[in-house]
Protein backbone atom coordinates (compact mmCIF):
# COMPACT_ATOMS: atom_id res chain seq x y z
CA UNK A 1 0.00 0.00 0.00
CA UNK A 2 1.07 3.51 -0.32
CA UNK A 3 2.12 5.41 2.69
CA UNK A 4 2.30 9.05 2.89
CA UNK A 5 5.64 10.05 1.61
CA UNK A 6 4.79 13.56 -0.26
CA UNK A 7 1.61 15.62 0.14
CA UNK A 8 1.74 18.99 -1.20
CA UNK A 9 4.91 19.99 0.65
CA UNK A 10 4.12 18.35 3.62
CA UNK A 11 6.73 16.07 4.46
CA UNK A 12 9.10 17.65 6.37
CA UNK A 13 6.99 19.65 8.31
CA UNK A 14 4.93 16.86 10.40
CA UNK A 15 3.38 18.36 13.81
CA UNK A 16 4.98 16.32 16.97
CA UNK A 17 2.31 13.68 16.56
CA UNK A 18 3.74 12.28 13.57
CA UNK A 19 7.08 12.99 14.13
CA UNK A 20 7.81 9.36 14.84
CA UNK A 21 7.21 8.40 10.71
CA UNK A 22 8.42 10.53 8.27
CA UNK A 23 10.79 8.13 7.08
CA UNK A 24 14.52 8.46 7.10
CA UNK A 25 15.39 11.17 9.39
CA UNK A 26 19.00 12.39 10.58
CA UNK A 27 18.99 15.03 13.63
CA UNK A 28 21.47 17.26 13.89
CA UNK A 29 22.72 16.08 17.56
CA UNK A 30 22.83 12.35 16.04
CA UNK A 31 25.12 13.84 13.07
CA UNK A 32 27.36 15.71 15.54
CA UNK A 33 27.51 12.73 17.69
CA UNK A 34 28.21 10.51 15.03
CA UNK A 35 31.09 13.03 13.25
CA UNK A 36 32.48 14.27 16.21
CA UNK A 37 33.09 10.72 18.48
CA UNK A 38 30.05 12.26 21.22
CA UNK A 39 32.71 15.35 21.66
CA UNK A 40 31.95 18.47 22.87
CA UNK A 41 32.33 21.60 21.61
CA UNK A 42 34.91 22.48 23.33
CA UNK A 43 36.88 20.21 21.74
CA UNK A 44 35.72 21.14 18.02
CA UNK A 45 36.76 24.97 19.16
CA UNK A 46 40.31 23.30 18.74
CA UNK A 47 40.02 21.92 15.11
CA UNK A 48 38.42 24.31 13.68
CA UNK A 49 40.15 23.99 10.88
CA UNK A 50 39.51 20.57 10.25
CA UNK A 51 35.72 20.73 9.78
CA UNK A 52 33.39 17.28 9.52
CA UNK A 53 32.19 16.90 6.43
CA UNK A 54 28.82 15.88 5.41
CA UNK A 55 27.84 15.18 2.09
CA UNK A 56 23.64 15.61 2.08
CA UNK A 57 22.45 13.56 -1.61
CA UNK A 58 18.70 15.14 -2.66
CA UNK A 59 18.52 18.73 -3.43
CA UNK A 60 14.51 19.61 -2.77
CA UNK A 61 12.93 20.61 0.77
CA UNK A 62 14.19 17.92 2.52
CA UNK A 63 18.21 17.90 1.04
CA UNK A 64 18.40 21.80 1.23
CA UNK A 65 16.28 21.57 4.59
CA UNK A 66 19.27 19.28 5.96
CA UNK A 67 22.31 21.72 4.66
CA UNK A 68 20.73 24.51 6.22
CA UNK A 69 20.85 23.19 9.63
CA UNK A 70 24.23 21.64 9.36
CA UNK A 71 25.84 24.77 8.05
CA UNK A 72 24.39 26.57 11.31
CA UNK A 73 26.00 23.83 13.42
CA UNK A 74 29.30 24.23 11.40
CA UNK A 75 29.76 21.23 9.31
CA UNK A 76 31.40 21.44 6.11
CA UNK A 77 28.49 20.56 3.49
CA UNK A 78 28.37 19.32 0.39
CA UNK A 79 24.47 18.52 -1.59
CA UNK A 80 24.59 16.85 -4.54
CA UNK A 81 21.79 17.25 -6.78
CA UNK A 82 21.03 14.00 -9.34
CA UNK A 83 20.39 15.95 -12.39
CA UNK A 84 16.74 17.59 -11.87
CA UNK A 85 17.91 20.62 -10.92
CA UNK A 86 18.95 22.26 -7.43
CA UNK A 87 15.93 23.09 -5.29
CA UNK A 88 11.97 21.48 -5.65
CA UNK A 89 10.71 21.04 -9.17
CA UNK A 90 7.21 22.90 -9.58
CA UNK A 91 5.49 20.22 -12.20
CA UNK A 92 4.13 17.66 -9.35
CA UNK A 93 1.34 18.45 -6.75
CA UNK A 94 -0.46 21.13 -5.15
CA UNK A 95 2.56 23.84 -3.91
CA UNK A 96 0.49 25.15 -0.97
CA UNK A 97 1.56 26.25 2.18
CA UNK A 98 -0.62 25.45 5.22
CA UNK A 99 -0.58 26.99 8.68
CA UNK A 100 1.67 24.60 10.26
CA UNK A 101 4.11 24.72 8.14
CA UNK A 102 5.91 26.93 10.57
CA UNK A 103 9.50 25.82 9.39
CA UNK A 104 8.87 27.66 6.24
CA UNK A 105 7.59 30.51 7.00
CA UNK A 106 10.32 30.95 9.21
CA UNK A 107 12.93 30.07 6.75
CA UNK A 108 11.43 32.90 4.51
CA UNK A 109 11.21 35.69 7.61
CA UNK A 110 15.20 34.61 7.83
CA UNK A 111 15.98 34.75 4.01
CA UNK A 112 13.78 38.28 4.41
CA UNK A 113 12.02 37.23 1.48
CA UNK A 114 7.98 37.72 0.47
CA UNK A 115 7.16 34.73 -1.44
CA UNK A 116 3.51 33.78 -0.23
CA UNK A 117 0.31 35.42 -0.77
CA UNK A 118 -2.30 36.39 2.02
CA UNK A 119 -4.31 33.17 3.34
CA UNK A 120 -6.84 32.69 0.54
CA UNK A 121 -9.92 30.73 0.06
CA UNK A 122 -10.00 27.44 -1.96
CA UNK A 123 -12.48 25.19 -3.52
CA UNK A 124 -12.85 21.37 -4.74
CA UNK A 125 -14.65 20.69 -7.95
CA UNK A 126 -15.60 17.50 -9.27
CA UNK A 127 -17.12 16.76 -12.95
CA UNK A 128 -20.38 17.94 -11.51
CA UNK A 129 -19.01 21.39 -10.65
CA UNK A 130 -18.58 22.81 -7.08
CA UNK A 131 -18.70 20.71 -4.35
CA UNK A 132 -16.86 22.31 -1.29
CA UNK A 133 -15.93 26.05 -0.50
CA UNK A 134 -13.17 26.21 2.22
CA UNK A 135 -12.68 29.72 4.04
CA UNK A 136 -10.32 31.35 6.17
CA UNK A 137 -10.83 29.59 9.19
CA UNK A 138 -8.90 31.69 11.08
CA UNK A 139 -11.00 34.64 10.49
CA UNK A 140 -14.18 32.45 11.86
CA UNK A 141 -14.96 31.64 15.36
CA UNK A 142 -12.86 29.13 16.77
CA UNK A 143 -15.08 26.17 17.73
CA UNK A 144 -13.74 22.49 19.37
CA UNK A 145 -12.13 20.06 16.90
CA UNK A 146 -13.77 18.75 15.14
CA UNK A 147 -17.21 21.26 15.08
CA UNK A 148 -15.12 24.15 13.72
CA UNK A 149 -14.34 22.59 10.31
CA UNK A 150 -17.57 20.70 9.65
CA UNK A 151 -19.61 23.67 10.53
CA UNK A 152 -17.57 26.54 8.68
CA UNK A 153 -16.69 24.26 5.44
CA UNK A 154 -19.12 25.29 2.95
CA UNK A 155 -20.42 22.10 1.52
CA UNK A 156 -22.16 23.28 -1.67
CA UNK A 157 -23.88 20.48 -3.05
CA UNK A 158 -23.72 17.38 -0.42
CA UNK A 159 -26.66 16.82 1.94
CA UNK A 160 -26.28 16.99 5.88
CA UNK A 161 -27.16 13.10 6.32
CA UNK A 162 -24.38 12.33 4.01
CA UNK A 163 -21.60 14.73 5.84
CA UNK A 164 -22.92 13.13 9.22
CA UNK A 165 -21.68 9.97 8.44
CA UNK A 166 -18.46 10.96 8.69
CA UNK A 167 -18.74 11.82 12.41
CA UNK A 168 -17.89 7.79 13.31
CA UNK A 169 -14.71 8.06 11.15
CA UNK A 170 -13.24 10.48 13.60
CA UNK A 171 -13.22 7.55 16.48
CA UNK A 172 -10.78 6.13 13.92
CA UNK A 173 -9.01 9.27 13.91
CA UNK A 174 -8.63 9.71 17.43
CA UNK A 175 -7.53 5.90 17.83
CA UNK A 176 -4.82 6.19 15.33
CA UNK A 177 -2.07 8.33 17.67
CA UNK A 178 1.37 7.10 15.25
CA UNK A 179 2.29 4.47 17.53
CA UNK A 180 3.57 0.61 16.14
CA UNK A 181 0.35 -0.63 17.25
CA UNK A 182 -1.92 1.84 15.51
CA UNK A 183 0.27 1.67 12.20
CA UNK A 184 0.00 -1.90 12.26
CA UNK A 185 -3.58 -2.12 12.77
CA UNK A 186 -4.82 0.37 10.12
CA UNK A 187 -1.72 0.11 7.94
CA UNK A 188 -3.36 -3.44 6.76
CA UNK A 189 -6.74 -2.01 5.18
CA UNK A 190 -7.39 0.29 2.43
CA UNK A 191 -8.61 3.91 3.03
CA UNK A 192 -11.49 2.65 0.91
CA UNK A 193 -12.31 -0.50 3.44
CA UNK A 194 -11.73 2.26 6.50
CA UNK A 195 -14.57 4.41 4.94
CA UNK A 196 -16.94 1.23 4.36
CA UNK A 197 -16.26 0.04 7.87
CA UNK A 198 -16.91 3.18 9.79
CA UNK A 199 -20.17 3.76 7.78
CA UNK A 200 -19.21 6.90 5.22
CA UNK A 201 -22.06 7.28 2.79
CA UNK A 202 -21.32 6.36 -0.76
CA UNK A 203 -22.13 10.03 -2.13
CA UNK A 204 -19.33 11.07 0.56
CA UNK A 205 -16.62 9.14 -0.54
CA UNK A 206 -17.31 9.70 -4.19
CA UNK A 207 -17.84 13.35 -3.79
CA UNK A 208 -15.31 14.18 -1.11
CA UNK A 209 -12.76 11.71 0.05
CA UNK A 210 -12.41 9.89 -2.94
CA UNK A 211 -10.61 13.45 -4.71
CA UNK A 212 -9.35 14.80 -1.49
CA UNK A 213 -7.05 11.00 -1.27
CA UNK A 214 -6.08 11.27 -5.25
CA UNK A 215 -4.74 14.94 -4.82
CA UNK A 216 -3.75 14.57 -0.98
CA UNK A 217 -1.38 10.96 -1.46
CA UNK A 218 -1.77 11.07 -5.56
CA UNK A 219 -3.82 7.56 -5.71
CA UNK A 220 -7.38 6.04 -5.54
CA UNK A 221 -8.16 5.12 -2.09
CA UNK A 222 -8.57 1.51 -2.90
CA UNK A 223 -4.26 2.02 -3.22
CA UNK A 224 -4.13 4.11 -0.42
CA UNK A 225 -3.07 2.98 3.87
CA UNK A 226 -5.64 3.47 5.91
CA UNK A 227 -3.04 4.72 8.16
CA UNK A 228 -1.55 7.28 5.95
CA UNK A 229 -5.20 8.32 5.24
CA UNK A 230 -5.89 8.66 9.05
CA UNK A 231 -2.65 11.06 9.20
CA UNK A 232 -3.73 13.01 6.23
CA UNK A 233 -7.30 13.68 7.73
CA UNK A 234 -5.55 14.48 11.04
CA UNK A 235 -3.04 16.51 9.91
CA UNK A 236 -4.87 18.88 8.00
CA UNK A 237 -8.62 18.89 8.75
CA UNK A 238 -8.67 18.06 12.94
CA UNK A 239 -6.07 18.95 14.51
CA UNK A 240 -6.78 22.15 14.48
CA UNK A 241 -9.39 24.16 12.50
CA UNK A 242 -6.78 27.01 11.01
CA UNK A 243 -4.34 23.77 10.11
CA UNK A 244 -6.43 24.21 7.04
CA UNK A 245 -5.57 27.83 6.01
CA UNK A 246 -3.34 27.93 2.90
CA UNK A 247 -1.31 30.39 1.46
CA UNK A 248 0.32 29.95 -2.21
CA UNK A 249 3.50 31.52 -3.61
CA UNK A 250 3.50 34.20 -6.14
CA UNK A 251 5.17 32.73 -9.04
CA UNK A 252 7.53 29.01 -8.59
CA UNK A 253 8.96 27.99 -5.56
CA UNK A 254 12.14 27.58 -6.99
CA UNK A 255 11.96 30.77 -8.67
CA UNK A 256 10.67 32.37 -5.49
CA UNK A 257 12.10 30.45 -2.80
CA UNK A 258 14.90 27.70 -3.59
CA UNK A 259 17.37 30.56 -5.67
CA UNK A 260 17.50 32.55 -3.21
CA UNK A 261 17.96 29.94 -0.42
CA UNK A 262 20.82 28.07 -2.55
CA UNK A 263 22.40 31.92 -2.47
CA UNK A 264 21.89 32.10 1.71
CA UNK A 265 23.61 28.52 1.59
CA UNK A 266 26.48 28.86 -0.58
CA UNK A 267 27.46 32.00 1.31
CA UNK A 268 27.68 30.16 4.34
CA UNK A 269 30.28 27.96 2.50
CA UNK A 270 27.94 25.01 1.34
CA UNK A 271 28.85 23.70 -1.84
CA UNK A 272 26.37 22.60 -4.60
CA UNK A 273 27.21 19.85 -6.95
CA UNK A 274 25.14 19.82 -10.13
CA UNK A 275 24.48 16.59 -11.94
CA UNK A 276 25.76 13.94 -9.54
CA UNK A 277 24.00 11.16 -9.76
CA UNK A 278 25.23 8.98 -6.64
CA UNK A 279 26.02 5.31 -7.73
CA UNK A 280 27.22 3.58 -4.46
CA UNK A 281 29.09 4.08 -1.27
CA UNK A 282 32.16 2.84 0.03
CA UNK A 283 32.04 1.56 3.71
CA UNK A 284 34.55 1.39 6.36
CA UNK A 285 34.33 -2.75 7.71
CA UNK A 286 35.76 -2.17 10.87
CA UNK A 287 33.11 0.57 11.56
CA UNK A 288 30.73 0.06 9.34
CA UNK A 289 30.78 3.64 8.62
CA UNK A 290 29.96 5.14 5.24
CA UNK A 291 33.32 6.79 4.25
CA UNK A 292 32.73 8.03 0.71
CA UNK A 293 29.41 8.81 -1.63
CA UNK A 294 30.21 7.48 -5.45
CA UNK A 295 29.08 9.00 -8.35
CA UNK A 296 30.34 7.18 -11.28
CA UNK A 297 34.14 7.99 -11.74
CA UNK A 298 34.07 10.40 -9.07
CA UNK A 299 34.05 9.83 -4.77
CA UNK A 300 33.27 12.00 -2.01
CA UNK A 301 35.18 11.59 1.33
CA UNK A 302 32.91 12.15 3.98
CA UNK A 303 32.05 11.68 7.92
CA UNK A 304 28.71 11.56 7.36
CA UNK A 305 25.89 11.35 4.55
CA UNK A 306 22.38 12.39 4.81
CA UNK A 307 20.13 10.94 2.07
CA UNK A 308 17.39 13.04 0.96
CA UNK A 309 16.07 11.75 -1.59
CA UNK A 310 12.53 10.39 -2.95
CA UNK A 311 11.55 6.77 -2.30
CA UNK A 312 11.92 5.74 -6.29
CA UNK A 313 14.72 7.35 -6.08
CA UNK A 314 16.55 5.69 -3.01
CA UNK A 315 15.30 1.97 -4.52
CA UNK A 316 16.93 2.88 -7.71
CA UNK A 317 20.23 4.06 -5.82
CA UNK A 318 19.91 0.30 -3.64
CA UNK A 319 19.22 -1.66 -6.25
CA UNK A 320 22.77 -0.10 -8.31
CA UNK A 321 24.88 0.04 -4.98
CA UNK A 322 27.33 -3.10 -4.33
CA UNK A 323 27.29 -1.74 -0.83
CA UNK A 324 23.24 -1.03 0.26
CA UNK A 325 21.96 -4.09 -1.23
CA UNK A 326 23.31 -6.54 1.23
CA UNK A 327 22.21 -4.33 4.14
CA UNK A 328 19.11 -5.40 5.37
CA UNK A 329 17.26 -1.98 6.35
CA UNK A 330 17.78 -0.86 2.37
CA UNK A 331 16.46 -3.64 1.39
CA UNK A 332 13.47 -3.37 3.53
CA UNK A 333 12.98 -0.23 1.21
CA UNK A 334 12.15 -2.54 -1.83
CA UNK A 335 9.31 -3.25 -0.52
CA UNK A 336 8.09 0.04 -0.37
CA UNK A 337 5.10 1.20 -2.68
CA UNK A 338 5.85 4.33 -5.32
CA UNK A 339 3.36 5.51 -7.96
CA UNK A 340 3.62 7.64 -11.33
CA UNK A 341 2.22 11.40 -11.21
CA UNK A 342 0.88 13.15 -14.04
CA UNK A 343 -0.06 16.71 -13.71
CA UNK A 344 -1.25 19.63 -15.53
CA UNK A 345 -1.30 23.03 -13.98
CA UNK A 346 -2.95 26.19 -15.68
CA UNK A 347 -1.32 29.70 -14.46
CA UNK A 348 -3.68 32.36 -14.63
CA UNK A 349 -0.49 35.00 -14.54
CA UNK A 350 -1.46 36.21 -18.10
CA UNK A 351 -4.60 37.34 -20.06
CA UNK A 352 -6.21 34.66 -21.86
CA UNK A 353 -7.48 35.20 -25.73
CA UNK A 354 -9.50 33.68 -27.09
Amino acid sequence: MLAMSKWFTLTPFMSNRFSKRVGFSNSPGSVRAHVNGGGDDTNNSKNNDKKKKVVVVGSGWAGLGAAHHLCKQGFDVTVLDGGDGIGSPDNVGIQGFWYPYKNIFSLVDELAIKPFTSWTRSAQYSGEGLEVEFPVYQELPQLPTPLGTLYHTQFVRLPLVDRLTSLPLMAAVIDFDNTDVAWKKYDSITARELFKRFGCSERLYQDIFGPLLQVGLFAPAEQCSAAATLGLLYYLTLAHQKHFDVAFCRGTTKQKIFEPWVESLKAKGCEMLEDKKVTDFNFDEETGCVTEVVCGNEAYSVDAVVVAVGITTLQETIKKSAALCKREEFLKVLNLAGIDVVTVKLWLDRKVCP
